[in-house]
């Protein structure tokens, strides 16, 4: 059979449930952490990118009108006098240019940090564009460019900037916004052709232009009406009503006249045939006026994206926010089913354990006093639902109920072999009562000494029968044999002890003290004694002797036995005294590998009158008991008339036998003293001293009066000791155990 290994400490329960409970938990809080840190990270970009683009609209803006205004004047400071500007007025509006651009630097700066990688890109060559613009300025006032170049390099500037109005629209994180970008793009292109097509017009009015020159100003002529008015239905209400005003003022009907006289005259014409002034007047109030519907639509389009990102920054913290809460509403959750669990499953193992160190050991008890039990009704259940801390209550419950029926049927074969044992007692004990009562009245009748002695060993074997029967009943839970009302001396009790053994001879007594034992312990005591006096003469030397004595101490009186024995194992001495302190239960004693019958009877007894037994190592080698009968159980010393009290069930164990004036009777008679021997009364006369001298070698013949009056002192002397084993029989009448060679003995 497998041995079974030690159980290793591990983690409780509640640890295994919290960490079940506790690392789903944890990980859906790190999770909605991170996700919340992200939404929140991500909510704070768009709207500090929105902000940024809001902010960055007035830059670009200003930029590009005044970027716009150079071009113009740059055209027509190339034509020199036929242009009609001066250096003055190109160098102003070049300084009004390079404020613009520091400004432009830093919002584009702004707007890269939080930019796509396409928006950053058009950032970046806007930057590069602006930094090159003094390197073309110093080549147009030189001569290395003329107004065409310039008009070109100036168009390629301005178109980065709606690069980049259109990557702002491209890098909207709300539909809806980059959809009003768009239109602030198409607006900002509609605005710049009518700049371009002012400036080429401009041109075309001092100097003429070419076939290539014509084609552009007719395409940006043409843009900037188509433009403009594939943007009105998306514009704003507001836009829509200054665009609808601006149609109706003079200054368009002046530009549109004057833009038809333009396409009108072709490529080749010598001088215009409409109001200049008037055309330049009206060209100059559009271009603002569609500046400015592409700056209101910008901030419109800004305010948009603000908004939406202050919305999506909010809903990323109500968002990061909701996850952490149900992150942190699942931790409780986890927790309190958790700890509910475990206070179920903490119940259910209070309660089993109240029921296995309290409810089981007091039904177990009951089951062996004899008690009937309902097992259905008796037995208390434990109730934990029907989930799986339920199911295993009822298991524990089915176990339980298995159990107790086992003991309960245990219990009744117990009693039922107790009775077996007890009965089978009862009759071995009137068997032997009646054989020691034939014995007796042979014994008497005999006078043969031969004859005598055998009858006197068939009476010794008799009186160990009747001591196994006792055992039995003692091992039953009965009383075994009759009580006495008087108490009776320590002397006569350990005397009665002595002749109940088989080797009584070689027992010496000494310091036995002058006490007596009250009348109910009397039978009890004597039977311990003689099993543990029984027990060192059989396993001890043939030749030594075992010495009884005792003496009075504080808690009563001690009465050692002492044997010059082999003795004892000390680990063997050990469990034989805690048997003895501790008596087990007769199915334990009946399950042992190695029966201590005997010893066991001691301990039976011993835990009935609160005597302690315990066994010691000898001085001499052997085995030291030590009987420790405590004073309840004693009395002072005074003349007592031993009264046997007979039970009921157990026949009265022997007749009185009158020897002179005194009764012999139970354990509590007193004996009669043993007859004394005369000194050399029964000697040869040869052997009574030295042979006068001239004596004759033989004895001297006896006539038949001696032998006659040896024979009567033979008889009486043979009559004393039967008398004397008789009475040490009688005095034993409530029993004692048998011990010796059946197993009882302590010694190895």
């Amino acid at each position: 059979m497998r041995a079974q290994q030690p159980r290793r400490k591990g983690t409780t329960i509640w640890t295994q449930v919290l960490f079940i409970a506790l690392v789903p938990s944890i990980a859906v809080v790190i999770v909605g952490a991170v996700a919340s840190a992200y939404l929140v990270r991500q909510g704070l970009a768009v709207s500090g990118f929105a902000g940024d683009v809001h902010a960055a609209y007035e830059p670009i803006s200003r930029f590009v009108t005044s970027t716009q205004e150079e071009r113009r004047l740059t055209m027509l400071r190339s034509l020199g006098s036929q242009g009609g500007t001066s250096v003055q007025d190109l160098e102003t509006q070049r300084s009004r240019v390079n404020e613009t651009m520091t400004d432009l630097e830093n919002a584009a700066n702004r707007i890269s940090d939080g930019a796509p990688e396409d928006l950053r890109g058009a950032l970046t060559r806007l930057t590069e564009a602006t930094h090159g613009l003094p390197a073309m300025r110093q080549q147009v006032d030189g001569g290395v460019i003329d107004a065409w170049k310039a008009y070109h390099n100036y168009n390629d500037l301005l178109d980065l900037c709606g690069v980049v109005i259109q990557g702002i629209a491209r890098s909207a994180s709300d539909a809806d916004v980059a959809f009003e970008q768009m239109i602030s793009y198409d607006l900002f292109k509609s605005a710049e052709a009518m700049s371009r097509s002012h400036a080429m017009a401009a041109k075309a009015v001092a100097s003429g232009v070419d076939g290539t020159q014509f084609h552009e100003l007719a395409h940006q002529l043409g843009m900037y009406h188509e433009q403009v008015e594939s943007v009105v239905p998306r514009m704003t209400a507001p836009e829509k009503d200054a665009y609808a005003a601006l149609k109706k003022t003079p200054g368009w009907s002046a530009l549109v006249a004057g833009d038809n006289a333009l396409m009108f005259r072709g490529p080749t014409f010598a001088k215009p045939t409409f109001d200049v002034p008037t055309w330049q007047n009206g060209a100059q109030q559009v271009g603002e006026a569609l500046m400015a519907l592409y700056q209101s639509h910008s901030r419109h389009a800004a305010s948009l994206a603000t908004g939406r990102g202050s919305s999506t920054f909010l809903a990323s913290i109500v968002a990061g926010a909701s996850i952490l809460l149900i992150a942190l509403i699942s931790i409780v959750i986890a927790l309190r089913l958790s700890r509910r669990l475990v206070r179920r499953l903490r119940g259910l193992r209070r309660e089993t354990l109240d029921m296995v160190h309290t409810g089981l050991p007091q039904l177990m008890a009951s089951i062996r006093a004899g008690n009937p039990i309902d097992v259905e009704k008796q037995v208390a259940k434990l109730d934990y639902g029907g989930d799986e801390v339920g199911q295993v209550a009822d298991a524990f419950n089915a176990a339980q109920r298995s159990a107790i029926s086992a003991a309960v049927r245990e219990a009744e074969t117990r009693q039922g072999v107790r009775a077996v044992f007890l009965n089978i007692a009862r009759r071995s004990q009137v068997i032997v009562h009646r054989q020691l009562k034939l014995l007796d009245q042979a014994e008497r009748s005999v006078d043969d000494p031969d004859q005598l002695q055998t009858l006197f060993q068939l009476d010794h074997l008799a009186t160990r029968s009747r001591r196994n029967a006792e055992n039995l009943i003692i091992l039953a839970g009965e009383q075994p044999g009759r009580q006495w009302r008087n108490p009776i001396p320590l002397r006569d009790v350990v005397r009665s002890a002595i002749a109940e053994t088989e080797q009584y001879t070689r027992v010496v007594t000494t310091q036995i003290p002058e006490v007596s034992v009250i009348g109910t312990a009397v039978a009890d005591i004597v039977h311990l004694l003689a099993e543990l006096i029984d027990n060192g003469a059989e396993f001890s030397p043939k030749d030594s002797t075992v010495e009884v004595r005792g003496h009075v101490v504080g808690r009563g009186v001690v009465v050692e036995i002492e044997d010059q024995g082999l003795g004892m194992e000390q680990e063997l001495l050990e469990q034989l005294n805690a048997m003895l302190h501790h008596p087990p239960d007769f199915n334990v004693m009946a399950l042992s590998t190695e029966s201590r019958v005997g010893l066991f009877v001691v301990a039976r007894l011993a835990e009935r009158h609160g005597i302690k037994v315990s066994l010691r190592d000898s001085d001499f080698g052997g085995s030291r008991a030590i009987v420790l009968i405590p004073a309840g159980r004693l009395v002072a010393t005074g003349p007592a008339n031993a009264e046997p009290v007979a039970e009921p069930a157990v026949p009265q164990q022997f007749e009185p036998v009158r020897n002179g004036t005194r009764m012999v009777g139970g354990a509590g008679a007193v004996k009669p003293p043993l007859p004394r021997r005369e000194r050399q009364a029964n000697l040869a006369p040869q052997l009574t001293g030295a042979l006068p001298e001239g004596s004759p070698a033989t004895p001297p013949t006896v006539d038949e009066g001696e032998l006659i009056r040896r024979s009567e002192r033979l008889r009486r002397s043979m009559s004393a000791f039967q008398q004397g084993t008789r009475q040490g029989r009688s005095t034993n009448g409530a029993g004692g155990g048998e011990g010796g060679h059946d197993g009882a003995s302590w010694h190895g």
